[in-house]
Formats: structure tokens, C-alpha cells, sequence
């Protein structure tokens, strides 16, 4: 009789997991899953004119093509079974930089950077002995139409040897002349700022900002001079305009993580056995460098739902609630507000019986808010920028604060959507940042940037505003 009752409840569980699987089977997709699952039109049909393949393969050893190199990776990473840019196979990775980032350039953060960059032995000797080659490469990127073509891929370029050579780049212009150093610097600056807008990837979005943010803390660090050359002032007009729309923009992030999901090709341990790289080594470099929540890309990343059976129970029916979701996300993005809606928030808590949940996993919910922040960190650091060559600009004396409001509501702090702040102890302009609290220029909270006034302004004409005060500190 037990085994009569074992019986009958095994066959009822393999009914009800194939029912619950199969409810949707021949249902055509809605609109808004079929919108999600297009790929973006790409216009470069020669692709080794993109600079999304140059980048692939950017550390290839000096008698490849880096494109070629980057393209035949792309190809292969299509194959079945295969997920990151295998970088393993001889000559795609002989000008790959060994250096830890801090170790990259430690003259870029130096109080007086321009004047370290004239002694260039000094630093670029123990960078690479080919530095020239990644030096001529960069240069030629800069140069290049870029398409991310990474949009439902898994792979990556080579994060640090592209970051290494941006700062190569920009700082060989300066060792020669304070002009080429900021033609290359404002160059620099409007191709990943090109690269932003096109990101079809949040990996590369992030990437984007991580050099955008560095530029900007160069060209912080060189208006903060007491005394500025003036060739170097009269070209920082409009070199740091706040992020556009289209800059600002999850579609094809959010997308391109929609359909990674859909595919349900989230890589496995086994992929990277015969890999010396790690499969998410790329991701791990990026959530430290751009300062993100340690399990930031986890939380976004779909894994392939399981019962308590271990049988993958992913339908239909539930990608259309993600599709619904993620639509709602992109629009709220969209229009810049803070947080993306929550999943369950949307299509609401399944009520589900017991024995259904002994069969069912629970819904993923995508944490978004690490890389909203980050954006909004970003254009924050563009304003501050701008206000900075502001401020050596103006030959007005009105007090600080109202010269920070008088430059208009685009220059505005993004967290908060006032003017940004200024501390005359700290000699400071700065925003309140993702907690919205203002902690006088501390940068262990704000986002702040120090600032030179010309002409100075009397000492009664700016006084400190009021921190708001914090009950609990991180």
C-alpha cells in the first residue's frame, strides 16, 4: 500500500512539474518579450573597422591585428559551450599589462601631475617594455567607429590593459606639451563618453565611466593648480557638459541582461576549467576599480531556476512577468528616477500551496541601484568639473553659492536637484551623493572637488551651509 501511495504521488509530482512547465506551450510571445529579445541595428558591417573588436584584442602580441584577433574570439565565443573571450590561445594577450592598478601611472593622482608627466622615464619604464605599441594602439582606437557588439555575449575585453593604456595615452600628450595633453585628455573623454551612450552591455557602460570618472579627476586635479597655465584654462571650455539622455540610457543594458537570462547560458563552473582566467575575472576588476557593491553584477545576473528537485523550471509564463518588469525598469530609468521597480512589486507575490513550492524556485529580483548610482556619480563628477573651470573663469565677485546657481539648473547636483554646495573651510565645491545628506565636502560621503576662486571672493560673502545631521553613519 506505502508503495502504491509512493507511486501515485511521484506520478502526480512529474504531472504537475510538466503542467507547470508546459501551461504556456504554444502561447505567442507579447509584444513587450518580442521588443526585449530584438538586438540592437548596427550600421559597421566591417568589422575590423569597429573598435569593439580592436578593444578584444588590444594586448595581442605585436605582429597581430588586434580586430582580427578581437573578431575571431567573438566567433568562437558563439559556439555552444563556450561563454568568456578565451584569451588563452598563443599571441592573444603577449602586451597584457601585470601591473595592479595602483601601480599604473601613480603620477595621475600626484599633487602636481602635469609636472611628473614631463619626466616620462621615470614612470613609463616599468609599465611595459611595448609601450609604445599599446601607446600607438590607443591612439588609433580613438580614432575608430565603435559598435558594442557584446549585446548577448558573455565575454569582455581586457579591462586593466585598456585602462593602463588610457592613462599611457593621455600622459605621453602632457610629457610633450600642456596642449597635446589636453587635446588627447578632451579626445579621450568624448570617445567613452561615445562609448557610454552606445553601451549595449552594462559591463561596458560601467567601463565607460570608470575612464570618464579618471579624466575627471586629472582634470580636477590640474584646475585645483594655485597657478594654471592658461593655454590648459582656455581649453577647458565645455570639456565636461553633464550626461545626455541617450548617455544616461538602461535599454540595452537592461536588455542585453534580459536575454542572457532568457537563454539561460549563464556560464558554468566547467566552462573556465581549461581557462587560467577566471570567467568573471573581468566583472571582479570592474566592482573594485568603479568602487561597486562586491556582488553588484551577481545581482543582476539570472540564474537558471531550479526545484527543490533540481529540475529547471523556467516557463514562459514567468519570462513574460520579467518582460513586463524589465520594460517598467527601462522607463523608469529612463526618466531618471531613483530606484528601478521591484519585481514582486509588479506582478505581485505568487500564492502558491505547499507542495507547489516544494517544485517552484522563487522569483529573481535584478538589484539595479549600484549602477544607477554609479551613473548619477559620474554626471555629478562632470558638473563639479565644470563648475571648477568656472570658478578660475569668472571675474565676478559674487559669493561662491550664487555663482554656483547662477550657471543654471543643468549644473545642478543630480542626487539632489539643487545647486552644488561649497565649503570655504575646505575650499570645496560638492555634491551630496547617493545618501542625499550633506556632509560638508567629507569625502568619505560626498563627492566633492577642491576649488580655486578667482578673483577671491571677500570673506564675508560665503558661509558654510548647514550639514544636515546623520543618526547613523555607514
Amino acid at each position: 500500500m506505502k508503495r502504491l501511495i509512493l507511486v501515485v504521488l511521484v506520478i502526480w509530482g512529474l504531472f504537475y512539474i510538466s503542467s507547470f512547465v508546459w501551461s504556456s506551450k504554444g502561447q505567442p510571445p507579447s509584444p513587450a518579450f518580442s521588443r526585449l529579445m530584438e538586438p540592437p541595428q548596427y550600421r559597421l558591417s566591417n568589422p575590423y573597422e569597429n573598435g569593439y573588436y580592436f578593444l578584444l584584442g588590444f594586448a595581442a602580441d605585436i605582429s597581430l591585428d588586434p580586430a582580427k584577433v578581437g573578431h575571431e574570439m567573438w566567433l568562437e565565443s558563439a559556439s555552444p559551450g563556450v561563454g568568456e573571450f578565451n584569451y588563452d590561445k598563443p599571441g592573444r594577450a603577449g602586451l597584457r599589462i601585470q601591473l595592479p592598478i595602483e601601480q599604473i601611472l601613480p603620477a595621475w593622482n600626484s599633487k602636481n601631475p602635469e609636472r611628473e608627466f614631463r619626466n616620462m622615464q621615470t614612470w613609463l619604464q616599468p609599465v611595459s617594455s611595448h609601450d609604445h605599441i599599446l601607446l600607438a594602439r590607443y591612439a588609433h582606437w580613438t580614432e575608430m567607429p565603435f559598435e558594442d557588439r557584446g549585446f548577448g555575449y558573455h565575454g569582455t575585453p581586457r579591462l586593466l590593459d585598456i585602462f593602463a593604456a588610457h592613462r599611457l595615452y593621455i600622459a605621453d600628450g602632457f610629457s610633450h606639451s600642456t596642449t597635446l595633453g589636453m587635446q588627447r585628455l578632451r579626445k579621450d573623454m568624448r570617445m567613452w563618453r561615445s562609448v557610454l551612450q552606445g553601451a549595449t552591455t552594462i559591463v561596458m557602460k560601467s567601463m565607460a565611466q570608470v575612464i570618464i570618472s579618471d579624466d575627471l579627476r586629472l582634470l580636477s586635479n590640474l584646475l585645483s593648480q594655485p597657478t594654471i597655465d592658461k593655454t590648459l584654462l582656455a581649453m577647458t571650455h565645455n570639456i565636461a557638459p553633464p550626461l545626455t539622455a541617450a548617455e544616461s540610457s538602461f535599454r540595452w543594458p537592461l536588455q542585453h541582461q534580459f536575454v542572457l537570462g532568457v537563454r539561460g547560458d549563464r556560464l558554468a563552473a566547467a566552462i573556465a576549467q581549461d581557462q587560467t582566467e577566471s570567467p568573471h575575472a573581468q566583472e571582479e576588476w570592474l566592482t573594485r576599480t568603479a568602487h561597486l557593491p562586491s556582488q553588484a553584477f551577481l545581482q543582476i545576473a539570472h540564474h537558471q531556476g531550479r526545484s527543490f528537485l533540481g529540475i529547471p523550471l523556467q516557463t514562459s509564463a514567468t519570462w513574460e512577468r520579467y518582460a513586463t518588469h524589465y520594460e517598467a525598469m527601462i522607463q523608469a530609468a529612463d526618466v531618471g528616477q531613483n530606484s528601478l521597480q521591484q519585481y514582486h512589486d509588479l506582478v505581485g507575490a505568487r500564492r502558491q500551496t505547499l507542495v507547489g513550492q516544494l517544485f517552484t524556485s522563487d522569483s529573481f529580483e535584478p538589484n539595479w541601484d549600484p549602477f544607477l548610482s554609479q551613473l548619477r556619480e559620474t554626471d555629478a563628477r562632470l558638473r563639479l568639473a565644470s563648475l571648477q573651470a568656472v570658478l578660475r573663469h569668472s571675474n565676478t565677485e559674487a559669493a561662491v553659492p550664487t555663482r554656483l546657481a547662477q550657471v543654471g539648473s543643468a549644473y545642478y547636483d543630480p542626487f539632489s536637484g539643487l545647486p552644488m554646495l561649497w565649503s570655504p573651510t575646505q575650499q570645496k565645491i560638492y555634491s551630496v551623493g547617493k545618501d542625499r545628506y550633506d556632509d560638508g565636502g567629507d569625502v568619505s560621503f560626498d563627492i566633492s572637488v577642491p576649488a580655486i576662486i578667482s578673483p577671491a571672493p571677500r570673506p564675508n560673502e560665503s558661509t558654510a551651509t548647514t550639514p544636515t545631521k546623520r543618526t547613523n553613519r555607514r
